[in-house]
């Protein structure tokens, strides 16, 4: 009878760690399902934002020229003749909002290195800023503090090594978003 107890015990304890290790349930039906995150697959304006064209971060000004063009030419079909030669200084000044036949031509946009890296990548977005920011500062330029949500930072006044476009500026830049 003893013998019969330990061998019972023995059953038992081993059922049990089974249960333990493997999960015990009637059926797959009753089991409930793993908890994850469910998200909404990315829009069709959301995917052809991402595929938008990048301009190198040391493009030339023929190089934004030629990636430009073809944007351009959609806002001519799209939007008119007053379009024509005017895809880069749109660019530049930043006027691509509003009117219907940006939207229309937004997956041909080109965007900066860094806009597609703050719009796609934050983190490394905010990493590169700092580095930009500390290679500037080590320069001589005069700057404001990083903005605390992006890192972005101006000049507090153009002094003898010049403004944002000069070349020790432009360098820091390559450094810290070339990687």
């Amino acid at each position: 009878m003893v013998r019969r107890t330990r061998l019972s015990r023995l059953v038992i304890v081993v059922t049990g760690l089974t249960c333990l290790v493997t999960g015990c349930s009637g059926s797959e039906a009753e089991k409930p399902g793993v908890a994850t995150l469910q998200s909404t697959p990315p829009s069709a304006a959301a995917v052809l934002a991402d595929q938008r064209p990048v301009f190198p971060v040391d493009a030339t000004d023929a190089d934004r020229e030629a990636m430009t063009r073809p944007w351009e030419d959609c806002l001519v079909k799209n939007g008119g003749p007053q379009y024509r030669g005017q895809g880069l200084a749109l660019l530049i000044k930043g006027a691509t909002d509003g009117e219907a036949v940006f939207k229309t031509c937004a997956a041909e946009q080109p965007e900066t290195y860094e806009e597609h890296q703050q719009r796609t990548d934050l983190s490394e977005f905010k990493d590169n800023q700092r580095e930009w920011y500390r290679c500037a500062k080590e320069a001589g330029y005069k700057l404001t503090a990083p903005d605390p949500e992006t890192g972005e930072f101006g000049l507090t006044a153009v002094g003898p090594n010049g403004d944002f476009g000069s070349p020790k500026m432009q360098e820091c830049k390559r450094k810290a978003f070339a990687g």
